[in-house]
């Protein structure tokens, strides 16, 4: 559901309380980038650094969306064949396609330089397992205290979870699930996974006009689920964690 416009806009406004709550920095690494989204978004900032995806559709789509921001480096690449040094790395919807998550997790911490900033947004609570997750090639949900072991174990130091979905998004994705259907629900892992980057989950004709991100109240729905219930770690069904090297 991440490609869903104001979902992604809300991921984008906690981003902007990251950046400024935890004083994240240049220079970046965006793993998994898919369309360039979130390396567009931090570049028009003035950041440089890389977006990588093992994706050459993703890859193209990204390197048309970064044409403006020539300080961003585009690359068909895996992130277990990056070599570079970063101070913060992005991995959103990542990981859980990824089957050894924990060698993934490794190689992130190798790359972060020290003091670095590790920003990976996952699915969350396995409670929460729907259809769409098989759709689109996740190997599981994690909770917060998984996710807190599995970073220790590769020295990194958990700072803070934030679910990103409750209530507003959670209860959308409900809808959603009870709505639609897979379509391509026996296709392999891999194209999956590859589809999950550019793939609009929220594409219900009329609902999804009406509910674009051009529609004024969605500021206010992310002041008051940001102040309200960011913290509502077990209901939601996606959330942020944010580590320190």
């Amino acid at each position: 559901m991440a490609n869903f416009l104001p979902l992604k806009n809300y991921m984008f406004y906690c981003l902007d309380e990251f950046i400024a709550r935890y004083n994240l920095v240049p220079p970046f690494l965006d793993v998994g980038c898919g369309i360039g989204d979130v390396s567009r978004y931090v570049a028009s900032k003035g950041w440089e650094g890389k977006a990588i995806d093992f994706s050459a559709v993703a890859v193209e789509n990204a390197r048309h969306n970064l044409t403006m921001f020539p300080q961003v480096e585009v690359e068909k690449r895996s992130l277990l064949d990056e070599t570079g040094a970063f101070n913060t790395i992005f991995l959103w919807d990542v990981i859980e396609h990824i089957e050894d998550d924990d060698r993934a997790l490794a190689q992130v911490a190798s790359l972060l330089l020290p003091n670095g900033h590790a920003l990976i947004s996952v699915p969350s609570n396995p409670d929460e397992w729907r259809w769409d997750d098989d759709f689109y090639g996740h190997y599981r949900r994690y909770t917060v205290e998984e996710m807190s072991a599995r970073l220790v174990n590769v020295g990194l130091t958990p700072l803070v979870f934030w679910d990103f979905t409750y209530p507003v998004f959670w209860a959308m994705r409900r809808a959603y699930t009870r709505l639609k259907s897979p379509d391509d629900a026996n296709a392999d892992h891999g194209v999956k996974t590859k589809a999950s980057s550019t793939h609009n989950a929220w594409d219900i004709p009329v609902i999804s006009y009406l509910l674009n991100g051009q529609f004024l109240g969605w500021r206010l729905v992310y002041k008051i689920q940001f102040s309200y219930f960011r913290s509502k770690l077990s209901s939601g069904h996606e959330m942020f964690v944010l580590a320190r090297k």
